[in-house]
């Protein structure tokens, strides 16, 4: 649980970082507060730079932009309140001038096991920030309603125990999640700059519902999805704020390395029952302009179209029987039927197919995705020019062995072989793994690493690389053993 106490029970947080400016978070006990700011470079011991902000008289959240810093340099920051200290924390300004090297996260299930990611990502000291790619918390209840995979029994339950709904049910689930020692240290040592996916409303959501929210039992739809990102606001380390018009959606600048641009695909996502055509979309007409728009205009480095979940194609594999069964458990294809699941790309085929031409066109274009709780590598054309999508694992939510009971790394294999048997662009995936993507970019060429930790289902700090691939050098990885 939580090392942090006192007027800073959440600890603090740094985010929305740029080659120039941060977004510094904290949380204190007392509400209407005022609470002191400090930060200074890390190596320098002299004055640090430093304001006074009342904290929100309704939650104790405090949100400060510190502009004016030095591109890819390390700086520390605290808070003071009634004299009283916060724990220090750190964050690396993004590089204009050299590579820059991130972290990719998405996808952790409080009661399905321990942050253990977390933990190794906040013990490197050689990585810029963390791009998290949505389903921070989950809001499921303790015993899931629907087709949610229940949680595992290793003393981590929900709380609340009930699905969340209210934006009280939304913020204590958050003050859960900021409970845990490892989010927390990862959040003491890295800025975070984070998208939303479905659960921080609710499954499979959309703009107009969600797959499990009933009105007649959870209320209003949009009173839901208001408390929600409330929350989301609330305790993010972002000045982003949806309710107030801001979109979460942005382009993060890599200096000569290129540019990040970070999507979101539930606030204005379509009905995914809606017929296919032009007016349906997961982006929504602005973000999708901004996409297509942007993946078409000059960039001098690599352009990373970072998506909440997975944009290649998996459907074509269904024909086989043991990758059909894969792609049912993890909830790739329509359970009771072959068809596209509807949470996916593929019923917005026509918008799909709008953004894979995009990138297709676009030079240095590579797609990092989440969501569906694997690990997988997708290059359509061996010298890296095609489509390259590199997709994250989960943090802690249920992969193949989980949803099945068995060993990781051993039943997984024949789904994994048929899988790649049946999609030519699947070069590698490992269905079974937890864990994180290290990306790093420069003028010549990115890599990518897929690290593993060896178990959720007890506090670890075991974590091996499970494979690398660096684009162009030589676009097919090498495998190493996951233990």
């Amino acid at each position: 649980m939580s090392t942090a106490s006192g007027p800073f029970p959440f600890g603090i947080a740094s985010g929305d970082v740029s080659d120039s400016a941060v977004v510094l978070w904290a949380r204190v006990a007392s509400p209407g507060a005022s609470v002191t700011w400090f930060c200074r470079p890390d190596d320098d011991e002299s004055q640090p730079t430093t304001g006074t902000v009342a904290s929100d008289p309704k939650t104790g959240s405090v949100h400060v932009k510190v502009e004016g810093l030095a591109s890819g340099s390390p700086y520390c920051y605290w808070f003071e309140v009634d004299g009283v200290r916060s724990q220090e924390g750190c964050f690396r300004t993004i590089p204009v001038d050299r590579p820059a090297r991130f972290a990719v996260v998405c996808c952790a299930k409080f009661n399905s096991g321990f942050f253990n990611a977390y933990r190794a990502i906040a013990e490197m000291d050689d990585i810029d920030f963390v791009l998290h790619l949505g389903d921070y918390i989950y809001e499921a209840a303790e015993v899931p309603v629907g087709k949610q995979t229940a949680g595992a029994n290793i003393g981590r339950p929900m709380d609340p125990l009930g699905t969340c709904v209210t934006y009280e049910d939304y913020d204590t689930r958050y003050r859960e999640y900021r409970g845990d020692a490892d989010l927390l240290a990862l959040h003491a040592r890295h800025a975070m700059i984070a998208t939303i996916d479905d659960h921080e409303l609710s499954d499979n959501a959309w703009s107009g519902g969600a797959d499990e929210h009933d009105p007649a039992r959870d209320g209003s739809w949009d009173d839901r999805k208001r408390a929600a990102i409330t929350a989301w606001s609330d305790w993010m380390p972002t000045l982003r704020h949806p309710l107030d018009g801001d979109h979460v959606w942005q382009e993060i600048s890599l200096g000569e390395a290129g540019r990040i641009l970070l999507c979101e695909t539930r606030l204005a996502r379509s009905n995914p029952a809606d017929p296919d055509g032009p007016n349906k979309s997961e982006l929504g007409a602005e973000q999708r302009k901004w996409v297509l728009d942007t993946l078409a205009s000059p960039n001098p480095g690599w352009t990373f179209l970072a998506m909440p979940s997975m944009l290649a194609s998996v459907e074509e594999a269904a024909s086989d029987p043991d990758a059909l069964f894969a792609l049912r458990k993890l909830k790739l294809t329509d359970p009771d039927a072959v068809d596209t699941f509807h949470d996916l790309w593929g019923v917005f085929a026509t918008e799909k197919a709008e953004v894979l031409a995009a990138v297709h066109a676009a030079e240095r274009t590579i797609v990092l995705s989440g969501d569906v709780h694997f690990s997988a590598e997708h290059i359509s054309v061996p010298d890296g020019s095609g489509f390259v999508e590199w997709t994250v694992t989960s943090i802690t939510s249920p992969n193949l062995d989980d949803k099945m009971g068995w060993p990781r790394g051993a039943e997984s294999l024949n789904y994994e072989a048929a899988l790649l048997r049946m999609l030519p662009d699947m070069q590698w995936c490992d269905l079974d793994s937890h864990g994180f993507l290290i990306v790093e970019a420069g003028p010549q060429a990115v890599s990518c690493q897929w690290w593993f930790v060896d178990t959720v289902k007890a506090l670890s700090d075991v974590v091996t690389m499970g494979r690398e691939v660096v684009v162009p050098t030589h676009p097919y990885g090498e495998a190493q053993p996951a233990s």
